[in-house]
């Protein structure tokens, strides 16, 4: 399994498409932290460290300004890296008749499709981490701010949680190299199954809510009508990987955020309910919010192995022969 191993960490790292992908991330990735930085280093300097204690770092990776953050990026177009490491890795060796001389010797299959999807989480693990430390690296010297313990620690959750983020959609792409002879389907399948759950299941969510819980005024709907809109949005969020991470990527990386929903701020900012609002404004300390994100930590973990596991099935139950 290391020969394997070492054999796809070659061939990753030497791929023209993962280096085309890769230079796209980090060029994305490098213009919306550079936006960033310049906002955080104006903030800071009218005077707003307060506002920023405890997270100005962090805001190099979440703010929002000209350009997608880090955590809205990765969301999105995270994905493309894993399904590309994943998409061949089966069918390509048998299209090329090495899979065959691979199984004739001493290896296991169980053995190659573990090194095939380690192969690939070390991909992704060394990609994100060298990601995230150009990126600190760009906030610390074009914002001049400098992280503390828990926002180090809250980076070191980010990055895990992104790894498995990404390790679903590999898993995903291997299921897919298996079920599928041709490269181009196993392609094809994956990527429209990442612009459904990407960028269609958001707006089905929305749909279902308006559909199931519609407003007496549609201009102004009632607390009650929010609540029913964000619960119906919350259960569409929970079978997507991308609404998940969303949801999981925002308590983590934001201290001010409680899970808050457009219903909880409508209700905070009542004249009866005021004095919720000054009660809420601390921030949550690195336990509080990650026991607030282990619900979608844990379900987005349960996707990432049940694609692992499929997989690991799909191939050992192949016949040798048949291959």
């Amino acid at each position: 399994m290391r020969a394997i191993i070492r054999k796809e960490l070659a061939d990753h790292f030497s791929s023209t498409r993962f280096l085309i992908i890769i230079s796209l991330i980090c060029m994305i990735s490098f213009l919306g932290a550079h936006l960033a930085s310049q906002g955080i280093k104006e903030a800071l300097s009218a005077g707003s460290h307060e506002l920023m204690e405890g997270r100005a770092f962090l805001l190099v990776f979440t703010a929002t300004g000209a350009f997608f953050p880090l955590t809205v990026f990765l969301a999105l177009f995270g994905p493309l890296l894993g399904l590309v490491l994943g998409f061949d890795a089966i069918n390509r060796e048998r299209a090329q008749g090495t899979l065959s001389k691979i199984l004739s010797q001493p290896i296991y299959r169980d053995e190659v499709i573990l090194g095939k999807y380690l192969a690939g989480l070390i991909t992704v693990a060394i990609t994100l981490s060298a990601l995230m430390i150009l990126l600190g690296a760009l906030g610390l010297i074009g914002a001049g701010v400098t992280p503390t313990p828990e926002e180090l620690l809250r980076l070191l959750a980010f990055w895990i949680l992104s790894l498995i983020y990404i390790g679903f959609w590999l898993g995903l792409a291997i299921v897919f190299s298996i079920i599928f002879r041709s490269v181009a389907t196993s392609a094809l399948a994956s990527a429209a199954l990442w612009i459904l759950v990407a960028f269609f299941l958001p707006v089905l969510g929305q749909a279902l809510a308006q559909v199931l819980t519609p407003a007496a005024d549609s201009q102004r709907p009632t607390y009650q009508e929010l609540a029913d809109r964000d619960l119906v949005n919350q259960l569409v969020a929970k079978v997507s990987p991308t609404g998940l991470y969303n949801q999981a990527s925002q308590t983590l990386l934001d201290p001010t955020n409680r899970g808050s929903s457009e219903a909880f701020q409508m209700a905070v900012s009542s004249r009866v309910n005021r004095i919720l609002l000054n009660h809420f404004r601390g921030g949550l300390s690195f336990g509080q919010s990650l026991a607030l994100m282990t619900p979608e930590l844990l379900i987005l973990a349960g996707f990432t192995l049940a694609t692992f596991i499929a997989a690991y099935l799909a191939f050992v139950r192949q016949e040798v022969r048949s291959i």
